[in-house]
């Protein structure tokens, strides 16, 4: 399921470095060939079917994710 925003690859990795403060840079080499140039997904049968919706925005989920893989990692290291 999905919100049904139309979000690149791109600004992902560009949303997910800012949240964690990172200096990383992204590798660009464009070398893909023959990719769909725009995909999303549709939750709109779950939302008619199951009465579905998102609990969180994009980038609510991914600062979420982000928390847990901190705790995560940071219990490992315990």
């Amino acid at each position: 399921f999905s919100n049904e925003i139309q979000v690149t690859v791109r600004e992902i990795v560009q949303c997910i470095l800012t949240k964690m403060d990172s200096d990383l840079q992204p590798d660009i080499r464009k070398e893909p060939s023959n990719e769909i140039r725009r995909q999303y997904l549709s939750s709109e049968k779950a939302r008619r079917m199951l009465h579905w919706e998102p609990l969180f925005n994009l980038d609510e989920g991914l600062q979420r994710t982000i928390h847990w893989y901190k705790d995560y990692f940071d219990e490992r290291k315990s």
